[in-house]
């Protein structure tokens, strides 16, 4: 009965059950992964679910205590102020704020060889009117220039009207022949 012998039933194999440490640490991998990327979402973006933008540089706003009758109080600065009369009802004053603003954001930034040699700022008319009426912008006189305006002063002195183009880069061509005529600083 030796052909009975090795007929001898074999035992099943079973599939080896997985190791238990190698799945817990993919799990607490896992874990640790989502728990870092929850705060980096907590940290890169605000409530409401929207990623930060970079917040965009703006020309100051400029009141009545900017000014001491027609001068600016520029508080020692020997440079010039390119200061822009608007109102918020005017539609051509956004090309006049936006020009303002890239050139505020390129002082800031010192990408401009103006920078420390000229400042810019807006008054609102809407709020601020008769500093407007007081620069001849706004008013009931014949000769009020309207909106847009943007006035020159050096040393704190006005100067006079810009009448160049309303860009960036209009008005940094005519500040940059405004220093090469001498006349940017005094």
């Amino acid at each position: 009965s030796a052909a009975g012998k090795s007929q001898k039933a074999e035992k099943p194999l079973k599939p080896a059950a997985p190791k238990p440490a190698k799945s817990a640490n993919i799990v607490f991998v896992l874990s640790a992964l989502a728990v870092l990327v929850a705060l980096a979402w907590v940290v890169l973006v605000p409530a409401g679910g929207k990623a930060k933008k970079p917040k965009a540089i703006k020309a100051p706003f400029a009141s009545e205590k900017a000014f001491d009758g027609q001068t600016v109080r520029a508080k020692g600065f020997q440079g010039s102020h390119v200061i822009s009369f608007t109102d918020k009802s005017c539609p051509h004053c956004v090309e006049a704020t936006e020009a303002l603003d890239g050139l505020e954001a390129k002082l800031k930034a010192q990408a401009t060889k103006l920078a420390g040699k000229l400042k810019v700022a807006q008054v609102d008319c809407s709020k601020h009117a008769d500093l407007c009426t007081k620069f001849g912008v706004a008013g009931d006189s014949e000769d009020a220039s309207g909106y847009p305006t943007l006035l020159w002063f050096r040393a704190g002195e006005l100067q006079g009207a810009y009448d160049g183009e309303r860009t960036t880069q209009g008005l940094e061509e005519w500040a940059i022949t405004k220093e090469a005529e001498g006349a940017l600083t005094q």
